[in-house]
């Protein structure tokens, strides 16, 4: 009884959470988008996890939609480091460039 309202207290939070990413996705342009649309994406999937560990569907839950949610947080992730991997790299080529990066 005190996990299902751990779960229902988990999942709101959870979805609270996810308002701010969503808004970000939708304002945002570019490589930042992609990092905010991930970002919400494993949000959305681990609150989904909650809400249905909640409903009793614990064999449900942790079989389909805890490795569903481990690999969006894997592919966040994966989209994080190429991205910042991008922008090392371009920066590092301004620098042999000489030009300044507005630092």
């Amino acid at each position: 009884m005190v996990e299902s309202w751990l779960d229902l207290v988990s999942a709101i939070l959870i979805f609270f959470a996810a308002i701010i990413p969503a808004y970000l996705s939708l304002k945002l342009n570019g490589n930042i988008q992609k990092m905010t649309v991930a970002l919400t994406a494993f949000l959305f999937s681990h609150g989904i996890y909650h809400v249905v560990r909640m409903q009793g569907l614990e064999s449900m839950a942790d079989g389909f939609f805890e490795p569903a949610s481990i690999v969006v947080l894997i592919a966040f992730g994966i989209t994080y480091i190429g991205i910042t991997s991008l922008s090392s790299s371009s920066s590092a080529t301004s620098r042999k460039k000489g030009t300044s990066t507005g630092i």
